[in-house]
């Protein structure tokens, strides 16, 4: 049942609707880059400008999951086509680099 309403949650992400509350969800991820990745908030506003303009709201939020949300980041991970999650690790490996002393 928890896997359902995951799968349910990500399919909403990835509607227009979503849109709508872009801002939440790049506050969110501000806020979990900061706590989780111990990164500034000038860094993490810009690696949250990059998100927006690279990936999808769902990658989005599964990167302002909590780190040890092991069930929910997996079942995010699975419902995830594999180029959604080839993009995430580019990302990862690259937007902290680029952004850092910003």
């Amino acid at each position: 049942m928890r896997t359902l309403a995951i799968v349910l949650a990500a399919a909403l992400l990835a509607t227009p609707a979503w849109a709508a509350r872009a801002p939440d969800a790049r506050a969110g991820f501000v806020k979990s880059c900061e706590t989780q990745m111990y990164y500034s908030t000038a860094i993490c506003t810009c690696m949250a400008d990059k998100a927006a303009a690279e990936l999808s709201p769902a990658a989005i939020a599964y990167l302002s999951l909590p780190a040890l949300d092991v069930a929910h980041s997996t079942a995010m991970a699975k419902a995830m086509s594999g180029s959604d999650r080839n993009k995430i690790d580019s990302f990862m490996k690259t937007a902290p680099h680029q952004c850092q002393g910003k």
